[in-house]
């Protein structure tokens, strides 16, 4: 308070002028100097205030300046989810653990919808006992499985013989998988195979089943298994049915 006291006092104006004895002999009202100095003090107050906030200024531009940048970012559109990506890196570093999961997928999606000419070849395959179809389900999705068997081994009898490209296999969060993949049908009667194109959506684990032997528990070392499984069609064109990549 005391320097408000020494820039506001009253000591100015009460006191007689000290700027001499003539200015009261011309009957001269105390110069005008006098009536500048409060003005001149007031002005000393904002400068000061000014400089300060100048200063605080400059400090926040010196810590903030470190952010100023940008970063180029190559981005894709990843047409399976329909949202922007950024751009792999020619060296990618993949868990192990995935890549085995990746496998494990393909290998489940070619065993339940590949079809052979050979009936005892897919009754093995598809048998609910010892099958490594069974092996890698969970009871409900070999239950499922089964009603679907049912119509295949019946085209089988037709003749029917399917073949299987998986297009993609992306994991999505956690044992949440989502797989695209072509079926080439081929008829006897046909003379082109039917293409049609599927997206799957897995959920995956590892879970330890009731092998009744070593030779059995040897087919599925990890104890992979689907718990769930669930299909949905996707059109295909001519323009895209021999497509290497997705479109």
């Amino acid at each position: 308070m005391n320097i408000f006291k020494f820039l506001f006092s009253k000591v100015d104006e009460s006191t007689n002028d000290k700027l001499g004895a003539y200015p009261e002999k011309v009957h001269v009202g105390a110069m005008p100097e006098r009536r500048y100095l409060k003005t001149s003090r007031i002005m000393t107050m904002i400068a000061a205030a000014m400089l300060c906030g100048t200063i605080i200024l400059a400090c926040t531009i010196y810590i903030l300046s470190p952010q100023l940048r940008s970063d180029p970012l190559l981005l894709a559109i990843d047409k399976r989810f329909y949202k922007l990506e950024p751009v792999q890196n020619q060296v990618v570093v993949i868990p192990s653990s995935q890549l085995v999961m990746e496998d494990h997928i393909k290998q489940y999606i070619l065993l339940r919808h590949t079809i052979v000419a050979d009936i005892d070849e897919m009754q093995a395959r598809w048998s609910s006992e010892n099958s490594l179809l069974r092996w890698f389900s969970s009871e409900t999705a070999f239950h499922e499985f089964i009603m679907e068997k049912d119509i295949n081994m019946a085209r089988m009898a037709e003749g029917l013989t399917v073949e299987v490209n998986v297009r993609f296999v992306h994991r999505v969060d956690g044992g949440l998988w989502l797989a695209e993949f072509d079926t080439i049908e081929h008829m006897p009667e046909e003379e082109y195979p039917t293409v049609k194109r599927w997206r799957a959506v897995l959920e995956t684990g590892f879970k330890r089943h009731g092998y009744p032997n070593r030779d059995e528990r040897i087919k599925n070392p990890l104890d992979f298994f689907v718990d769930k499984y669930s299909l949905s069609s996707r059109a295909v064109t001519k323009d895209n049915k021999n497509a290497k990549f997705i479109d």
